[in-house]
């Protein structure tokens, strides 16, 4: 992967129905720009939108908030807000929930390693590859 400066809002968008609705851009993976160490994304969950209770069986999870919400972790309920950082290892179930009534949700996310992408992130593959053409 080339050094880059990558504009996030303009990236394609895969969009996760409710009731765990969001959407996801994906800025870098194996599968886009061929960064083989970790998975970017940008998730945006809309006020009352979640990302539901899941686990990445090989991957570690960072993220990033911009935004007020409530993350669970190994059952432990805790606020979020800008500026809060998230670890989730490898397997720990977590969910991300935005609790506003007006504002979105941002989780800047990255995956260590790279995580085997969803069925709606693959779907977006192909988009965010002729996006990343253009841009070049």
């Amino acid at each position: 992967m080339s050094t880059s400066v990558y504009n996030s809002w303009e990236f394609p968008v895969a969009k996760v129905a409710p009731p765990t609705e969001r959407y996801l851009k994906l800025i870098a993976s194996p599968e886009t720009t061929s960064y083989e160490k970790a998975t970017i994304l940008s998730a945006h969950i809309p006020p009352g939108g979640a990302t539901g209770s899941h686990s990445h069986p090989d991957s570690d999870e960072i993220m990033y908030c911009v935004g007020r919400g409530e993350c669970t972790m190994k059952g432990e309920n805790r606020k979020i807000e800008t500026d809060t950082v998230i670890v989730a290892p490898m397997g720990v179930e977590h969910e991300c929930r935005n609790t506003s009534k007006t504002e979105t949700l941002k989780l800047f996310c990255v995956f260590l390693p790279a995580v085997k992408l969803s069925e709606t992130l693959m779907a977006v593959v192909p988009e965010t590859r002729e996006y990343l053409q253009e841009k070049a």
